[in-house]
């Protein structure tokens, strides 16, 4: 019974969190959102996904959401991760980020679950111009993040006790993402922009083992 109310809890959350994003279209600007969910015992399930785009929209108001969610199983783990770079033009008159990293296991054992969700906006004078070269760049970025969070299980309290994966977890894509926001900002200058930071959230989430 304590597993199905905990299952129920969390399908509850997870159904909240979604629908409070809104499409794209209300938003003014794309929404990047990461859901993994495992009820298999012994499977490891993990997603990623790293997008730049341009915001040419005089509301911005995008979410990046990463949400990692294990539901009665035995040794199962998952991971979500989302990276987003939103390139906002001009001079919009509303700014509302959304940035949100949920993890939770409900009625598991040895069980582990991490999210992380970066966000950053860049402000930016003229057209949002990314090079063939800058591409590339975020194209190799993006699938090192996509490795890292694959390569790496997340901690649960038989194995890892000690969150170091989680640390590790943390540490990495921290290092990624900044290396990611140099490339596109280096890249947009040097097209002859001005550039300024508005925003930079990092949310990384982990249930106590």
């Amino acid at each position: 019974m304590r597993r199905r109310i905990l299952a129920l809890a969390l399908t509850a959350l997870l159904a909240f969190v979604v629908a409070a994003v809104p499409s794209s279209a209300e938003a003014g600007g794309g929404n990047n959102i990461v859901i993994v969910t495992n009820s298999t015992d012994g499977q490891t399930l993990a997603n990623a996904s790293t997008q730049v785009i341009p915001v040419p929209m005089d509301t911005v108001t995008s979410s990046n959401i990463a949400i990692a969610q294990n539901t009665a199983c035995v040794g199962c783990h998952s991971s979500a991760v989302a990276v987003q770079i939103l390139i906002v033009v001009g001079s919009p008159h509303y700014f509302a980020p959304g940035n949100a990293a949920v993890a939770a296991n409900g009625g598991c054992d040895s069980c582990g679950a991490y999210a992380y969700a970066r966000q950053h906006w860049i402000q930016i004078s003229g057209p949002a111009v990314l090079g063939g070269q800058a591409r590339a760049q975020i194209d190799e970025i993006r699938q090192e993040i996509a490795s890292v969070t694959s390569s790496i299980l997340p901690s649960d309290v038989a194995t890892d006790p000690s969150l170091t994966r989680d640390f590790e977890l943390d540490s990495e894509l921290n290092a990624l993402s900044n290396q990611l926001i140099q490339v596109v900002t280096s890249a947009l200058q040097s097209d002859g922009v001005t550039t300024t930071t508005v925003f930079d959230g990092t949310q990384e989430s982990a249930p106590t083992p």
